[in-house]
């Protein structure tokens, strides 16, 4: 790596943490962060890579920024794991920061940035494993694919399509050993997943709603990975990843894992929604693939790779830009809940409060510095069915928020611009029997 990468590596880094200063969190983030107070070996929705990062950083002052800052130090452990896999140290950086979700997830505290580092040590595990299968690199791979796993499901595809490229691996004795070092060290998940009844499991694979066939959802998805696999050079990557031969087992490995999990999640089109962060962590074995290629030394590819890089990097300011000067849905999510959540708790007084759904009883849960529960009526089950922190509340009634009509109140509105009603010394005994019933209290 040359001084003026480092430099430049290092302005990114300060950018990086610049922009996560200037925007709130996401409702999953704030979810998270109550992951990272309550540590577990497993939660509803997903492992516990995610609360393990925030927890780290939490000696820092209660800001957005404490809560993402470790995220954002995994994802240039990311990048400089990929740069040590390629000899194109240049082209792989301005690959890593085109790909639109390996750059902007490193803003967020989500899962994917902990999938995304753990693919990238899974990759240099790899390749030093099929190298010299020695007792070091042997129980280091064991240990990269519990961590994998524990980061996010996701990774189980980077195992299965190795073993479909390199099936000669069931002819070495320390494969069975690493799988052996992998269940070990994974076991105290089974463990809670066993104690919950596999609840994770069943949401993630059974319990998600379906949807119909439609040829129009899964040519959106194909796009989608052309587009997030470098913007305007993503047919080019794609071109070279799918174009060049392999050479040997670790290159066939990172091809099939490549193209293997796009076909996979192209099935899975046919029966549910599309969901953008499926792929992200195709970034690590798609640079390896395309870095070094001689195309880049072109002037056509290079301009589209440059023009790339940087219109990732300048979407950033997006995030930190009034949610009401822009006409984008989705960014009304990451502004106005600090007020908000202290506008709610003004109305609610002394009250203990209690929110339907989780993301807003995580919102208010970080931006009140308090736990507050979710009861989910009507709403999908995740990890405050198991928290249930409304069975720590002193009274006997409750200030309840929720974007259901069971009971008329007061009208509230988010700064989604959603339509919530708040309901003051409501009895906590009569929103139980609503959601468990006299006998489940």
């Amino acid at each position: 790596m040359t001084k003026s990468l480092r430099i430049g590596l290092l302005i990114l880094f300060i950018y990086q943490v610049l922009i996560a200063c200037g925007f709130e969190l996401a409702h999953d983030e704030a979810y998270y962060w109550l992951y990272s107070k309550h540590l577990d070996w497993g939660f509803f929705d997903h492992p516990p890579f995610v609360g393990v990062v925030i927890k780290l950083f939490s000696f820092l002052p209660h800001a957005e920024v404490s809560v993402r800052l470790g995220f954002i130090v995994l994802q240039f452990l990311s990048l400089y794991l990929i740069l040590g896999l390629t000899s194109s140290s240049i082209v792989a950086t301005l690959l890593f920061f085109s790909f639109p979700l390996a750059s902007f997830t490193g803003l967020l505290a989500l899962p994917d940035i902990p999938l995304l580092f753990m693919t990238a040590c899974y990759c240099v595990g790899l390749k030093r494993y099929l190298a010299k299968d020695d007792a070091t690199n042997t129980v280091l791979l064991g240990l990269i694919i519990a961590l994998l796993f524990y980061a996010k499901y996701h990774g189980v595809l980077l195992v299965f399509f190795t073993i479909l490229a390199v099936p000669t691996l069931f002819k070495r004795k320390s494969f069975y050993a690493v799988a052996m070092v992998a269940l070990i060290a994974f076991m105290p998940h089974m463990l809670w997943q066993y104690q919950h009844d596999f609840s994770t499991l069943r949401y993630h694979f059974l319990e998600r709603p379906a949807a119909k066939f439609s040829l129009g959802r899964s040519l959106e998805f194909v796009g989608l990975q052309i587009v997030l696999s470098g913007v305007l050079a993503g047919p080019i990557v794609w071109w070279i990843a799918v174009k060049n031969k392999t050479t040997n087992q670790f290159d066939r490995a990172m091809k099939f894992i490549s193209i293997g999990t796009v076909i996979f999640f192209l099935i899975s089109t046919f029966t549910k929604r599309v969901e953008a962060n499926w792929t992200i962590f195709l970034a690590i074995p798609l640079i390896y693939l395309v870095a070094s290629s001689e195309i880049w030394n072109r002037v056509w590819p290079k301009r589209l790779l440059y023009a790339s890089f940087a219109i990732v990097m300048l979407a950033r300011i997006l995030f930190v830009l009034p949610a009401d000067k822009i006409s984008i849905k989705r960014l009304k999510e990451f502004h106005g809940w600090k007020t908000w959540a202290s506008e709610v708790k003004q109305a609610c007084g002394e009250t203990p409060i209690l929110a339907n759904t989780y993301q807003i009883a995580s919102k208010l849960s970080y931006y009140l510095n308090t736990e507050i529960n979710a009861l989910n009526y009507h709403s999908r089950k995740n990890q405050f069915d198991y928290w249930r922190f409304d069975k720590q509340i002193p009274t006997k009634d409750v200030c309840y928020i929720t974007d259901g009509q069971e009971f008329a109140g007061e009208e509230i509105q988010t700064p989604e611009g959603k339509n919530m009603n708040l309901l003051k010394n409501l009895s906590l005994k009569t929103l139980w029997d609503l959601k468990y019933g006299e006998e489940n209290r």
